[in-house]
């Protein structure tokens, strides 16, 4: 019995809910890295979406981006990201015009790039992880 070997865990970023994530994805590593990596291969482009609309001062596509983006973080364990996603989609729902939007903007914008840094290095993570499992 000494002799025996345990699985490899991976331990997520404190800022991920790992228990979330192995709730959704088990112990499958290999397609939580799949997951990561499809994220981060649309991440800048629904990102940018998100800065057009709040330039262009159109309150309509920002909730409409916020909204798209919004489940990305949810895949991936970021679910306090996911949420305030959600408050500022509907604090777009309720103002009428973008200029009231300001001081939410600047921090659903920053934590949105705060998790996209999250991303990126767990992403790195996982891919090392799983060359080193098999």
């Amino acid at each position: 019995m000494a002799n025996e070997t345990l699985p490899k865990q991976f331990i997520f970023n404190e800022k991920l809910d790992a228990e979330y994530i192995f709730s959704l994805y088990a112990d499958d590593f290999a397609y939580i890295e799949e997951v990561f990596c499809t994220t981060l291969t649309h991440f800048d482009q629904d990102f940018d979406s998100i800065q057009l609309a709040y330039d262009n001062q159109n309150i309509s596509d920002l909730r409409k981006a916020v909204h798209k983006i919004k489940p990305t973080f949810g895949f991936i364990g970021l679910l306090d990201t996911q949420l305030l996603c959600k408050d500022f989609e509907d604090l777009c729902s309720s103002v009428s015009s973008a200029s009231g939007l300001a001081g939410e903007y600047k921090q659903i914008r920053n934590a949105v790039l705060e998790a996209k840094a999250v991303i990126e290095k767990e992403f790195i993570r996982l891919k090392e992880f799983n060359a080193n499992s098999i």
